[in-house]
């Protein structure tokens, strides 16, 4: 009886905390096990998760590895360690990872097992690669699946004449989740709103490394549109270092009403957030992708996001949404969207909604990924 088809997968994180790399993984590793065949083993190894952050119940196919460690140094060798002893007891048919950054790592344990090596990537973290490494590692797997188009050329420039094979995989969402509904009245008055109250919805990580998301753009926004909706709030969720100054600006815009801060979203009351919201705002330019823009649009909302970044895409080049110059005042298009200005799609959030996730649900995600692993013939998966 022949031993059934083992894949290996490696992460940086899964569980332990909540983020677009995170998000991708578990969308990826959900994605497997749905598309390989029933007998193939999946084996993951994650750097930075601990025992307690797994799951109670998993799949019977999946092999879950931890190697969380308080030292990331630690951490590193254990996932090193435990990932070359599980390919000297059991050769993989593939080995993929979610993250660039794991690239040597995924190289040698290809090399050893004798299989094709993919690797995800995501943004910011590839588009300007030193050499080193990492570089030479990328260039010499198989496959590199870039979450966007923008991400594809970036990358294409960086690896030169040796960049290995790219196809776009985007990032998805979960439809069944982010779905129009009515504004929550347990955050209405959480929030001390009233029902008709306009109310822009911001979400990111709030660190000083960041500003390229242009945040305090935002902002400054706030008195210009205020001339018109006295009432108007702009509600910015998430944490970081820079969320101190942030305050500051705000309080010195005499914002303090108008501009709340309230940290870090649960992600059970992510979806309420996007229903809670007129429209939802980002105007970044340094997006890989940006799952945000996808539950926004799937819970049926306006969004604006900036011309610059992987943002295009999941605003379908402006089909989907309004795509500004992130470094241009930004009171003007934000006006324009309070008012109903734009495309008739995006006023519409039922239309709006099954037109994303026609596009990038679970549907697509599984087509893209059931597509690729087809030119494996050793998996067994069929085009």
């Amino acid at each position: 009886m022949s031993r059934p088809t083992v894949v290996d997968l490696l992460c940086p994180e899964l569980y332990a905390r909540d983020g677009g790399v995170q998000n991708y993984g578990r969308t990826l590793l959900k994605g497997l096990l749905q598309v390989l065949p029933a007998e193939t083993r999946l084996r993951v190894f994650v750097r930075n998760d601990f025992s307690s952050h797994m799951p109670v119940a998993v799949d019977p196919r999946l092999e879950l590895h931890p190697c969380g460690s308080r030292l990331p140094l630690l951490s590193l060798l254990q996932l090193v360690l435990v990932a070359l002893m599980a390919t000297m007891r059991r050769r993989p048919a593939l080995v993929i990872a979610t993250h660039p950054h794991l690239a040597p790592l995924q190289l040698l344990l290809g090399r050893l097992a004798g299989c094709p090596t993919w690797a995800a990537a995501h943004g910011i973290d590839v588009w300007t690669l030193r050499f080193g490494l990492r570089r030479w590692a990328l260039q010499r797997l198989e496959l590199v699946l870039p979450v966007s188009r923008y991400t594809r050329d970036q990358l294409h420039h960086q690896l030169g004449r040796r960049c290995p094979e790219l196809v776009v995989l985007p990032n998805s969402f979960n439809q069944n989740r982010f779905r129009p509904g009515p504004r929550p009245v347990a955050l209405l008055e959480r929030y001390s709103l009233r029902p008709e109250q306009p109310l822009i919805f911001s979400i990111t990580r709030l660190s000083s490394k960041d500003c390229y998301k242009h945040i305090d753009a935002l902002i400054t926004a706030m008195p210009e549109l205020r001339k018109l909706w006295p009432d108007l709030v702009l509600l910015i969720g998430g944490d970081g270092d820079d969320r101190p100054r942030l305050r500051r600006r705000v309080q010195q815009l005499r914002l303090s009403e108008a501009v709340l801060l309230p940290g870090r979203i649960a992600d059970a009351e992510l979806a309420d957030h996007y229903r809670l919201s007129s429209l939802f705002a980002l105007p970044s330019e340094g997006e890989g992708f940006g799952i945000v823009f996808l539950e926004a649009l799937g819970c049926g909302k306006p969004v604006l996001a900036g011309n610059r970044d992987g943002s295009v895409d999941p605003l379908a080049d402006g089909a989907f949404g309004c795509l500004v110059d992130p470094r241009l005042p930004l009171a003007p298009p934000l006006r324009a969207l309070l008012e109903g200005y734009g495309e008739e799609l995006w006023f519409r959030p039922e239309a709006l909604s099954a037109a994303v996730a026609e596009r990038f649900g679970s549907g697509a995600f599984l087509a893209g990924l059931q597509s690729l692993l087809a030119r494996l013939p050793v998996l067994g998966v069929e085009a």
